[in-house]
């Protein structure tokens, strides 16, 4: 079945040890203050970024955060990495259900950076409860999933491409990934999103049903933006990844029996990293810009129909402009 293959997948591809020495890098993950995106943070601190930006909603999830990267030990084969009074973990407020949050975050980094090399759009909410909005008013799972991310890479692009133009940068280095899923529980729509329902309104979508749509369509238009996106910026690598079957609790709106299986079969949290480890620093990555990272580290594909639609329905161009519709007063 195909749901089982985040369950059951390769062993990673890319280790912690495998990582170069990431001194003068600059690197933003969001939702980096619990999870995958925590790990991830760890191992950036610990393979010597001079910067890693965490983006959260809540400060002081930030702070112990920071506390947990500076005071944690060094994966296997890395040198530990003494915390001090080093100012190499920063945190940024960021609510990607609230546009106006989105550009006041994106705002304050470019006030203290003049690079970014890697941004992880790791962030996401999943099987929201019924009738859930964002601040402005649409449906919060792809105001997240989707629109955010978009309108905060809005802002990251062109320093982004200035970090591209460097002499001193290594080609195929600058990199936007993008948080997608797995293949388990295919999107609606024909090519993964119904464009005249994005929302999912309609009484089909009612229930556990409509939250599980809601957020497969999401995932599937994190795909097809990663894929536009290098069409657009071949100067800089997009890709969107599948982390796997992770225990976080981003399924805690699940129902309790789902969370059980879940939690049972599920791997722990680094596996998870690797995969965005990969998707960040892959030299086969790079190789293949627009492409879809499985877990624990390889290239494969997207659920077929939402990649028939990239190929031949110019999906990105279309989600694309709807988002730029829907967030452009906020540029």
């Amino acid at each position: 079945m195909a749901f089982l293959r985040s369950y059951f997948t390769t062993k990673p591809a890319l280790l912690e040890k495998d990582v170069t020495d990431l001194k003068g890098k600059v690197f933003i993950i969001t939702g980096g203050t619990g999870g995958i995106g925590l790990e991830l943070a760890k191992i950036l601190y610990h393979a010597n970024a001079t910067r890693i930006y965490i983006l959260s909603r809540s400060a002081q999830s930030g702070d112990t955060a920071i506390g947990l990267i500076k005071t944690s030990q060094s994966p296997p084969g890395m040198k530990q990495r003494s915390a001090k009074d080093e100012d190499t973990v920063r945190f940024i407020a960021l609510d990607l259900g609230d546009f106006s949050s989105i550009k006041s975050a994106a705002e304050s980094f470019l006030k203290l950076e003049t690079r970014l090399d890697v941004i992880w759009h790791n962030a996401a909410v999943m099987l929201a409860p019924e009738g859930s909005v964002s601040k402005q008013g649409h449906e919060l799972t792809f105001a997240t999933n989707v629109f955010g991310p978009f309108l905060l890479q809005h802002f990251l692009t062109p320093i982004m491409l200035q970090t591209s133009r460097n002499p001193a940068t290594v080609k195929g280095s600058v990199r936007v990934c993008w948080a997608a899923s797995g293949d388990g529980v295919v999107p609606p729509g024909e090519d993964g999103i119904v464009w005249d329902d994005w929302k999912l309104s309609s009484p089909e979508f009612g229930g556990f049903k409509g939250r599980t749509a809601r957020y497969m369509q999401s995932k599937a238009g994190n795909a097809i933006l990663a894929a536009e996106m290098a069409k657009l910026h071949p100067e800089i690598i997009s890709c969107a990844f599948n982390p796997g079957a992770i225990k976080t609790d981003i399924a805690r709106h699940a129902p309790w029996f789902l969370q059980v299986v879940h939690n049972l079969m599920s791997h722990p949290v680094r596996f998870g990293a690797l995969t965005e480890l990969y998707a960040g620093f892959s030299d086969e990555v790079a190789k293949k810009n627009g492409c879809f990272v499985v877990p624990f580290g390889q290239i494969g594909t997207t659920v077929p129909k939402v990649e028939a639609g990239i190929a031949e329905r110019n999906t990105g161009k279309r989600l694309w402009d709807l988002c730029d519709e829907h967030v452009r007063d906020y540029y």
